[in-house]
């Protein structure tokens, strides 16, 4: 009897212990895919360390290089010219003349390479102080100045120069950890990609999502389309949506919600116009004169 009971447990033990080899066997052909599947983001990229007074030197150097160099920014020089005289033995009139500006064709923009290297440069230096850079009342205080200026910058046709920075991303390049990232976009609702706190969404023309993460200065909202910029850190996945982290930017607010809407309700009316044939305006009978009628018989 003891001997049977010993084979029985023996034979269990066995069953078990199969059972088990198999189904640890089974589990990681299961589980290494979908570790695979869902990397994890790396940390933030480490950038060279800097001053709040590089920072604000950053800045004005950034203000200086938006406008264009030959003109000063107006789009336009000034030239003296001398009319021919009409008559010999007399001098000429000399005038003035406006023409537009050959350097930058008129926009009174820098040439946007340039524009986007002072901007690196200054996103590179706000990520390398984030927590002295709050503090600093003076370099925050000029920073918001050339906010103002790049915002007003980039609500004229000039903001095509920032926009070519979202080409980066469309063409495939761009997207290298620890390299800075500045474009123009729609703003749309934040995401929580475990990041800590949620990370505000930009959509840019080549409909690539940035996911901006701990931004040090922001001013716009959901529906807005807004400046941002940042260091890339690298690929986020939430759902099956792809996100690009970039972090220790900024957000400016180019154009309001309300703003858009008015413009696309009155390039809408254009279009419509141009669609329908104008009115033929009916003829009018001219009004008659009380006086001009017919004198009444005496």
């Amino acid at each position: 009897m003891i001997t049977t009971l010993r084979t029985m447990l023996a034979v269990a033990c066995c069953t078990l212990a199969g059972t088990a080899w198999a189904a640890a066997q089974d589990a990681p052909s299961t589980a290494t895919p979908a570790a695979r599947s869902t990397p994890e983001l790396p940390p933030p990229a480490k950038v060279k360390s800097s001053t709040p007074s590089q920072v604000a030197q950053a800045a004005r150097s950034l203000r200086r290089s938006m406008g264009c160099e030959a003109c000063g920014g107006d789009g336009v020089v000034v030239r003296q010219r001398t009319r021919k005289a009409e008559k010999l033995f007399t001098k000429g009139q000399i005038y003035h003349e406006q023409d537009a500006c050959s350097t930058c064709k008129g926009t009174g923009s820098a040439k946007p390479e340039l524009i986007l290297q002072r901007f690196d440069a200054l996103v590179l230096n706000m990520a390398g102080c984030p927590d002295e850079l709050a503090k600093n009342a003076s370099a925050t205080k000029i920073l918001t100045e050339v906010f103002e200026s790049i915002t007003a910058f980039a609500q004229t046709r000039n903001a095509e120069a920032i926009d070519k920075a979202a080409l980066r991303l469309a063409g495939g390049f761009g997207d290298e950890p620890g390299t800075p990232l500045v474009a123009i976009g729609m703003l749309k609702p934040s995401v929580d990609l475990g990041l800590g706190t949620s990370s505000m969404v930009m959509e840019l023309p080549s409909g690539a999502l940035i996911a901006i993460d701990d931004a040090q200065f922001h001013s716009a909202k959901p529906g807005d389309r807004a400046l941002g910029a940042g260091v890339i850190r690298g690929h986020a996945a939430h759902g099956d949506t792809d996100y690009l982290v970039v972090d220790r930017g900024f957000v400016l607010m180019v154009t309001s919600e309300k703003d858009l809407k008015l413009q696309e309700e009155e390039a809408e009316a254009a279009r419509r116009a141009a669609r329908e044939p104008a009115p033929v305006p009916e003829p009018r009978t001219p009004e008659q004169d009380p006086d001009d009628g017919e004198m009444p018989e005496r």
